[in-house]
């Protein structure tokens, strides 16, 4: 288990056309940059909650935007036996939006990323990418009736410090088809269907090449979701449920098909806001709860182990993991000026394995946490200084910390997730029943 704390001091400008929209994917994403997640009424919408193109329409209409910016993420080893030590850097060059109000809405962006690991002494890995992606977003002027195609991808190569060897990566982070409706003032509902993939194969330049490579995927995804309220209601809600199928097929070694592990998820997510307001001053208390749950199986390869089918069910080599989080918190605005907010996020992970990992001595279940703490002001609202319609200036102090199981990474494995070991039986850990939990006992 990890802990992690944040203390940011930022200062930020943006100049737009319009009011500028968020641009971040997800609440967590907020989270790191000590922003305010669900207790801020400008995510409740199906666009920042649910990751649903055609909510860009609920958004103040903006006829373009161009967003250039520079990520930059470090982490390193707090302690000498913790040998952590990875970079993130990525830039958008730039990310276009256009959008016809309330009508029709294009966004194309590229963004070079470059990925450091040196986690491992001696073995240094750095995997440039190239980052893609294409959203087209579409409504009748009502909004009874939405759609939206959304595309985003990458491709690269990892190679390892003095070593001839590489990885070819290429994969989709959404390919996926919205369909919606805006059947109420307050309310909209929609639907959501894809794929998310990954394929990554081995170069071996040795004289006797060996292989490894693999494909994995959420085939097919679907989502469902509702959006309800608007900004004058005295309550806000969004609910979203995914279900999914994930698989693994793998080959390694001299051309050994491995055997393929497929799985069976469930989420759900729901958030509920407040809106009280007195005497210029706004209250938003929030509550958030959450829950998911991945079972996975292995199964024997088939004949050919380059596709999506599996062979018979292995007994007893099932797994599951699941999670249930329950979120609290408020946030305290001062008409335009300020804001201030604190949330709490309580995770209960649980887990259990078939009887052919009987010999694994784990818990079954371990709570986390996660605590944000922040105050916002917004420059460009004060009028003694005089600043142009067209920027905004913000500042911002924030604290977050949490705990984290480390074999989940979900703080920092968006940015990490996609290096692999360049070398055979790369995806080894993904037949460990631990999957990273802690130390194993037989």
């Amino acid at each position: 288990m990890r802990s992690i704390s944040m203390f940011l001091i930022g200062l930020f400008s943006f100049c737009a056309f319009s009011q500028t929209v968020r641009t971040f994917d997800t609440p967590l994403s907020r989270e790191a940059m000590a922003f305010p997640s669900f207790t801020d009424a400008g995510l409740y919408n199906s666009y920042n909650f649910c990751n649903s193109p055609v909510g860009i329409f609920e958004h103040d209409p903006l006829r373009l935007r161009v967003h250039c910016n520079l990520d930059l993420l470090r982490w390193h080893a707090t302690q000498r036996q913790d040998s952590l030590r990875q970079q993130y850097s990525a830039w958008n060059v730039p990310d276009i939006l256009f959008e016809r109000p309330k009508m029709l809405a294009v966004r194309l962006f590229y963004t070079p990323t470059w990925i450091v690991d040196e986690t491992n002494i001696g073995q240094k890995l750095s995997l440039p990418l190239n980052r893609f992606g294409l959203m087209l977003a579409g409504q009748v002027p009502s909004g009874i009736f939405q759609f939206a195609l959304n595309g985003k991808g990458y491709t690269g190569k990892e190679e390892r410090a003095g070593s001839s060897n590489n990885r070819m990566i290429m994969g989709l982070d959404d390919l996926t088809l919205t369909l919606g409706s805006r059947i109420h003032q307050l309310l909209a509902v929609g639907m959501r269907g894809g794929v998310i993939a990954k394929f990554d194969t081995l170069h071996d330049a040795s004289p006797s090449p060996t292989r490894d490579r693999y494909f994995s995927g959420q085939i097919p995804l679907l989502e469902w979701y509702l959006d309800f309220g608007k900004d004058s209601f005295p309550v806000r809600s969004d609910f979203l449920i995914t279900t999914t199928t994930s698989r693994l097929v793998y080959v390694s070694g001299n051309n050994i098909d491995q055997d393929p592990i497929k799985g069976d998820s469930l989420a759900w997510k729901w958030q509920v806001l407040g809106n009280l307001q007195h005497a210029g001053i706004t209250c938003h208390p929030a509550l958030f709860l959450s829950y998911w749950r991945n079972s996975y199986r292995e199964y024997q390869p088939t004949s050919s182990n380059d596709n999506l089918n599996v062979g018979p069910e292995l007994s007893g080599r099932d797994r599951q993991f699941s999670d249930f989080r329950f979120g609290i918190g408020t946030l305290i605005a001062i008409r335009r000026f300020a804001s201030a907010w604190i949330e709490y996020t309580q995770p209960s992970m649980r887990w259990k394995y078939g009887n052919s990992y009987s010999w694994v001595n784990l818990s079954d279940k371990k709570g986390y946490y996660r605590t944000s703490i922040g105050l916002q002001t917004n420059l460009h609202t004060i009028p003694a200084l005089r600043f142009p319609p067209s920027i905004e200036t913000i500042f911002r102090i924030g604290y977050f910390n949490q705990t984290e199981n480390s074999g989940i990474n979900p703080f920092e494995g968006e940015a990490f997730g996609l290096m692999t070991p360049v070398e055979t039986y790369s995806q080894a850990y993904r037949y460990n029943p631990d999957f990273g939990w802690g130390p194993l006992q037989r």
